[in-house]
């Protein structure tokens, strides 16, 4: 069933908003605490990662490098499917960034998750599917 309201719909927005803030923060640790331990990431041109202390590694290793400052981000939700424990909500991203030398970029994606539902009452990212949109007036 679709939903836009309600406390299946309150969990996935508390998610991603819980998201946006760890990932704005580069809070590898919360990133990860909002992944099942048997989570799969998928991110465009990078190997599938199966597993909660992967993706634990995988925001350790980019937040260590990462340079740019990011100055806005947004993942707003377009729509939440709800079926038992377990919900697919799908939206669009934005980021702007600065550079170390004061450039901005924004950078626009998409994403699909499918949520599970903790026995506290929380919600988990048990697939995470992140693809960018490309510049191709670069190519």
């Amino acid at each position: 069933m679709v939903v836009d309201e309600g406390p299946v719909y309150d969990g996935q927005k508390k998610l991603i908003d819980s998201f946006v803030k760890a990932y704005t923060d580069g809070d590898a640790e919360g990133c990860e605490k909002l992944y099942t331990e048997d989570t799969i990431y998928m991110q465009a041109e990078l190997p599938m990662e199966v597993g909660r202390d992967v993706v634990l590694a995988g925001y350790q290793e980019y937040f260590k490098s990462r340079t740019n400052k990011i100055i806005e981000m947004a993942e707003p939700i377009a729509e939440v499917i709800t079926f038992g424990n377990m919900a697919a909500f799908r939206g669009t991203g934005k980021n702007i960034e600065e550079t170390p030398a004061g450039v901005r970029k924004t950078k626009t994606y998409k994403y699909m998750i499918l949520s599970e539902k903790q026995p506290d009452g929380s919600w988990q990212m048990k697939w995470d599917i992140y693809n960018y949109d490309a510049d191709y007036g670069e190519d």
